[in-house]
């Protein structure tokens, strides 16, 4: 059988390819997500709605939601 011999270079490379691959998984992962939610109708839906809700100033500050749910700051 055969030794293999690893030069100082493939070290280095396995290395930077060790480190990096948790990098690459989370892209991955974070593609997949965003795949996932461009191909739900439904949701991509409900999305454009908030953004038109944003852009035509139709929104809500924190104490006003308070206000509009009658509850009271110091209570929660």
């Amino acid at each position: 059988m055969d030794e293999a011999t690893l030069t100082e270079e493939d070290k280095n490379n396995l290395r930077t390819i060790a480190q990096e691959l948790p990098k690459l998984r989370s892209l991955v992962e974070n593609l997949i997500e965003t795949l996932e939610i461009l191909g739900d109708e439904e949701l991509m839906e409900s999305i454009r709605k908030s953004e038109k809700d944003i852009h035509e100033g139709r929104l809500l500050g924190f104490k006003e939601l308070l206000k509009e749910l009658d509850i009271n700051e110091t209570q929660i």
